[in-house]
């Protein structure tokens, strides 16, 4: 188990950033779902004005999902997100082109042939050598004096893995987005109640929200995978020690964590991937 207090990590400014604006971020936790699956977590909040983040329209090639924490992100093509919604990112899928002004995101990453933050740093800088990084791109310029462009995030890929980027089939044509406020509280006992706001993929990716609705409710994040609880509002404690809003609690796979709430206490937890069954010869 990982416990982040995130308000009490102060925020660093992204420096080797693909995408034009002021964006400042936390890193929450970094690691691996299973071999080969590798993940980020981080806390990201984005300038107003003349920092204003912007993206062209564009796809990856692993998934993501975005919890907004706070403001209006807007995620392109009239999807946008409000405090409290999750939003569910399907590699392959476009989206775009984005807006994010005034607003904080807990954003959370993962999918095969990943690439750490150093790598990516690393990466990134040596490219810098040979082009540059404007507008959401990659921009070289050939011999005959013609401009390429290629979208940043990918481009770092591809040069750091030396090879050519291949988009899978979506399973979803579009970020797929959660309103908690249209579905029903249901009681799972123990005094906690939860509302499943999707599961995703043959990985069974999962968004929850829960809610204690007594003191000393119990909720128990289980052993079959990494998960990632967020404390929306009230106290959670582990194993006698209490925690405030915006800590984040990863459980990871092969252990178990109950969480005890304060009355009212509310949650919202990411199943990251089940991980494979191991084949048999």
């Amino acid at each position: 188990m990982h416990v982040i207090e995130t308000a009490k990590i102060p925020w660093s400014l992204v420096s080797k950033s693909n995408r034009p604006g002021r964006v400042h971020r936390k890193l929450v936790h970094e690691g691996e779902v299973s071999p080969g699956v590798g993940y980020t977590a981080d806390l990201v909040r984005y300038e107003g004005g003349h920092g204003t983040f912007n993206a062209p329209r564009h796809k990856h090639n692993f998934d993501q999902i975005r919890y907004t924490v706070s403001g209006t992100p807007d995620f392109g093509h009239y999807q946008v997100s409000s405090e409290g919604q999750s939003v569910f990112f399907p590699a392959g899928a476009a989206y775009g082109p984005e807006t994010i002004e005034e607003a904080e995101i807990l954003l959370i990453q993962w999918g095969e042939h990943w690439v750490s933050r150093a790598q990516h740093d690393e990466t990134y800088a040596q490219m810098q050598q040979k082009g540059e990084f404007r507008d959401g791109y990659y921009i070289t310029v050939g011999a005959d004096g013609t401009e390429h462009r290629a979208d940043g995030r990918n481009a770092v890929w591809e040069a750091f893995n030396q090879r050519k980027l291949v988009y899978p089939t979506p399973r979803h044509p579009q970020p797929v987005m959660m309103e908690p406020e249209g579905f029903a509280w249901r009681s799972i006992g123990r005094g906690v109640s939860t509302k499943t706001l999707g599961r995703f993929t043959e990985d069974d990716v999962y968004v929850a929200n829960y809610r204690w609705d007594v003191a000393g409710g119990v909720m128990d994040l289980t052993a079959e995978r990494t998960q990632l609880l967020w404390i929306i509002d009230g106290g959670l404690s582990v194993d006698g020690v209490a925690y405030e809003p915006h800590t984040v609690i990863f459980s990871d796979f092969g252990e178990t964590t109950s969480l005890v709430g304060t009355v009212d206490a509310h949650a919202v937890v990411f199943g990251l991937p089940v991980p494979a069954p191991v084949a048999v010869s």
